[in-house]
């Protein structure tokens, strides 16, 4: 039993370090969107509001399958480390 655990585990975080690229990139954009629409006065809600039906399905689906959890904060992780490193410069 054990065995395959370490295989599970393994295999989630070998996944996860895959996924990490595609959910930087994913932040990034979500961030930059955010920005965008804070500076026109749009709130989160609004801006969700007006996205086409299948963004919203890729959204909630990312955000919320158990499968991205550690991909997604890993690369909140990295993108707040390199944005930290950017308005430092």
């Amino acid at each position: 039993m054990s065995e395959v655990l370490i295989i599970v585990v393994g295999g989630y975080i070998l996944l996860s370090l895959i996924l990490i690229p595609f959910q930087s990139r994913y932040v990034e954009q979500m961030e930059k969107l955010r920005k965008e629409n804070e500076e026109k006065g749009i709130s989160q809600g609004e801006m969700m509001e007006g996205m086409k039906f299948e963004d919203q399905v890729l959204h909630a689906n990312v955000q919320g399958s158990i499968i991205f959890i550690l991909p997604n904060i890993l690369a909140t992780i990295i993108y707040k480390i390199r944005n930290r490193q950017k308005s430092a410069r």
